[in-house]
């Protein structure tokens, strides 16, 4: 009966133990999924008080989320726009301007405390801060304006701004001027080159000869298309020990949310059909921007309309007016630039007064700024930032043993421009020569801008502060001391390369090289081979005319001019092996489309990887991860030498047939062209073996060629699930016009880079506008406007960008009206 009693009593306390632990776990859930994640979902349709704005503003969203604004005034329309940003996108914004700030560390801590430093030393916000000081005050006025919606909102919803705030507790204060501006900066050092390449180069030095070394900077493919139509007395070990260590330490950025270097690839696609090559006698315009891999993506879609003007396409949250995009005149596109706008200088330092650099004939006394950056569970850490005539010292980014080489860097963006006042120019553009003085004042990043009118005329213009070089390339890091080496002024607008109504009636520009070799100007050497630009030419001398679906498809299409030039190496080989037989078999029947059930593209590009492994890979030392593209650096992953090593590698393989790269340096034992093709065959299928399995059934590119769309905190434990989605199967590379890029390795890694968001309009016909996001117009994780495009936009659907109040009626979903 004892017994009895116990067993009833412990039966009891365990079901009550189990009964409040349910519990507790089922208010956990409720705590986290409601109150942290969905309760900061915004309110889409109904009537909210905006006493912020002076009159009342009316939001008409289609199905996807995408806001039609219609305010009566200038002031209301930028207010909106502020605000609009940070109802869908608070965390991106807050996120992003605080890695210009470098305040990362204040939320996730030591991890972030490398890349704060970087930024801190790159200076980002000190260059707003000198911006800010030069701005027009119409500029300034507008920029006040979209800062004042930003803060209306971050006001009136304490603990409702964003489910990552809320996760991590983030302290949000009011919007700024400055912090548009500094966004503005770290957006633009994020698409500009050559600093990384120049301390690839160095490595290069290390390793080889500098003859040898010059000559792995490729030749521009000369069958590829133009844009257009016609070290100093330092000891080099000191400063090849810098340039590593700088290298190093930048690579250890990587961790600090779990980014991965990638490829290295970002890019951009636009081109222009003028009237005659146009089914509907209108000139098509096309642009689609390669940027990251991320959840929420870059891009924010947005159609505003006033009195004073109206304007529709591609946003950045925290900055106003369109990246791209089009008005009732006229439409543009923009791609990367690619030019030289950033060098390195070795300064000499004073032998008794360190912070004294030589200059000329003297010394001078170089600036000392204390950063001090707070971090999370930490003590906060004092950067010491010396700033020279040439800019900071990027080289106390280090922290070896025995001090460094002194090394400046010089970046344009550093000097005060009107970048964001030509942006808003360009919104209220009516023809070329609107367009050609808006971006007069364009100064970072530099950008290849396309442009169609609605009276069917079209053009190119290569916009953005270039320095003019005379003893240095800005190749290798140049003399400080010496003023020969100083950048001249930027090149004159009216001498950089443009296009207006080219006989051809066709301009693509796929950050292909903008001018021949006889231009006046040096421009850099990033720029990239042309196998897309190529690609792209080839599609649109198909047909004599072409519709608003061609340009969709061509901006979804695989072929790859690069597999198609070096291709025909592969098939020259003979094996008595199955699975090689097999896979020459494919490589002889394939089309060059890079499709995700292509088995042929899975053959090449495991061929290709091992090819590279064995040229460059034993030759190169720590060099080799430069000279392959991929950056060191996951918060600004463009890398200038991308796609170097493969163009150089088709260019030894057409015109060597004995060469010190075929060599095997661990075997000590040379290598013909054809051993080593036949080698890299054999190890090609072992891996595919390996990797997929013996049968070729299981053998297709998008089985290891994939895309995960990934959150900072998708790896968080449990909320990460939320964040992340994939990772999904894709096809192209990074040669196609399909542009998604992978780093270069076995097996390859998830793809890194793609097209984020194309639009395609035909100029006049602007209720035809059609686009898509790769990705969703809202933040929230828990919104089905998160993620609701990633499948459109993985299979090439598109939706509606009406202009029109009509057809915009016709579209509407929800309808949000801000009462002043």
């Amino acid at each position: 009966m004892y017994s009895t009693l116990m067993d009833n009593s412990t039966l009891i306390v365990i079901v009550s133990v189990v009964f409040v632990l349910a519990l507790l776990g089922a208010a956990l859930f409720w705590y986290i999924y409601w109150w942290l994640l969905q309760r900061p979902s915004p309110h889409l349709e109904g009537r909210l008080a905006a006493p912020f704005l002076d009159q009342t503003v009316e939001v008409v969203r289609d199905k996807h989320g995408v806001p039609h604004v219609y305010a009566q005034n200038e002031a209301d329309l930028w207010r909106a726009q502020g605000w609009l940003h940070a109802q869908d996108r608070m965390w991106q914004m807050e996120q992003a301007r605080r890695i210009a700030a470098g305040r990362l560390a204040e939320l996730f801590g030591a991890p972030a405390l490398e890349a704060d430093r970087f930024c801190r030393i790159a200076g980002f916000y000190r260059a707003a801060e000198a911006e800010l000081a030069a701005l027009d005050p119409t500029t300034r006025q507008t920029l006040e304006w979209y800062a004042a919606g930003v803060s209306a909102y971050i006001a009136a919803r304490p603990g409702r701004l964003a489910a990552e705030i809320n996760l991590l507790r983030a302290a949000v204060g009011p919007w700024t001027v400055l912090d548009t501006l500094a966004c503005a900066k770290a957006t633009a050092w994020s698409m500009s080159v050559n600093w990384e390449s120049e301390l690839t180069r160095l490595r290069l030095l290390q390793e080889l000869d500098p003859y040898v070394a010059a000559d792995l900077d490729p030749d521009y493919p000369q069958k590829n298309p133009l844009i257009e139509e016609s070290v100093g007395s330092i000891p080099k070990e000191r400063l090849l020990a810098t340039a590593g260590l700088l290298l190093t330490q930048y690579e250890s950025l990587q961790s600090w949310l779990g980014g991965g270097s990638g490829g290295g690839g970002q890019g951009s696609n636009s081109w222009v059909v003028g009237p005659k090559h146009s089914l509907n006698r209108r000139a098509l315009l096309c642009a689609d921007p390669h940027l990251n891999v991320q959840l929420p993506g870059p891009i924010y879609e947005m159609h505003l309309h006033c009195p004073q003007f109206a304007v529709s396409g591609a946003t950045f949250p925290g900055q106003p007016a369109m990246a791209m995009g089009h008005n009732h005149a006229i439409a543009w596109g923009a791609a990367n630039g690619l030019a030289d706008t950033q060098d390195l200088f070795i300064e000499r330092p004073h032998p008794q007064e360190p912070n004294r650099f030589a200059y000329g004939e003297s010394w001078e006394e170089a600036q000392i700024v204390e950063e001090v950056i707070q971090v999370r569970r930490a003590a906060p850490h004092v950067e010491q930032v010396v700033i020279t005539r040439h800019g900071p010292l990027i080289s106390n980014f280090v922290q070896p043993s025995a001090p460094p080489v002194p090394l400046a860097l010089c970046w344009s963006g550093h000097a005060p421009s009107h970048t964001l006042s030509a942006r808003l120019a360009l919104a209220r553009a009516g023809d070329w020569d609107d367009f050609r003085r808006a971006l007069a004042d364009w100064a970072t990043p530099v950008q290849a801008f396309t442009y169609a009118d609605t009276r069917g005329n079209i053009g190119f213009h290569l916009a953005g502060r270039i320095p003019q070089r005379t003893q240095n390339l800005g190749l290798l890091p140049a003399s400080g001391w010496d003023p020969a080496y100083d950048w001249g002024p930027p090149i004159p607008q009216e001498q950089l390369p443009q296009l207006y109504n080219p006989e051809s009636g066709l301009i693509v520009v796929a950050n292909n090289k903008p001018a021949g070799d006889d231009y006046a100007h040096f421009l850099g050497v990033e720029f990239d081979p042309g196998w897309r630009a190529a690609r792209i030419e080839a599609l649109l001398l198909e047909k004599e005319r072409h519709t608003i679906r061609d340009m969709q498809e061509m901006q979804q299409d695989t072929l790859s001019t690069f597999a198609q030039a070096l291709t025909p190496w592969f098939t020259l080989l003979r094996s008595e092996d199955p699975w090689e037989k097999t896979a020459l078999q494919f490589l002889r029947k394939w089309n060059f489309r890079m499709d995700s059930d292509s088995q042929a593209a899975l053959c090449f590009h495991y061929m290709l990887a091992h090819l590279m492994a064995m040229v460059w890979g034993d030759k190169l030392g720590p060099a080799k991860e430069g000279f392959l593209g991929v950056t060191a650096a996951p918060l600004f992953p463009l890398h200038g030498m991308k796609l170097h090593a493969e163009t150089k590698l088709l260019e030894l393989l057409n015109s060597h047939e004995e060469s010190f790269w075929y060599a095997d340096i661990a075997a000590g034992r040379q290598r013909s062209r054809d051993q080593l093709l036949q080698e890299a065959l054999t190890r090609a299928m072992q891996s595919i073996r390996e990797v997929h399995g013996d049968s070729s059934l299981r053998w297709a590119w998008g089985r290891t060629h994939q895309l995960r769309f990934a959150h900072p905190l998708g790896r968080a434990r449990l909320v990460g699930q939320f964040f992340d989605r994939g990772p999904l199967p894709i096809g192209g590379d990074a040669t196609t016009p399909l542009q998604t890029r992978a780093a270069t390795s076995i097996p390859p890694g998830l793809v890194t880079t793609i097209p984020v968001y194309r639009q395609v309009y035909e100029a006049g016909a602007w209720d035809r506008a059609e686009s898509v996001l790769a990705g969703g117009q809202s933040g929230n994780p828990l919104s089905r406007l998160y993620d609701d495009q990633v499948m459109m936009w993985r299979e090439g659907v598109y939706h509606l960008m009406p202009w029109s109040r009509e057809e915009v009626e016709k579209v509407a979903a929800y309808t949000l009206v801000l009462e002043a």
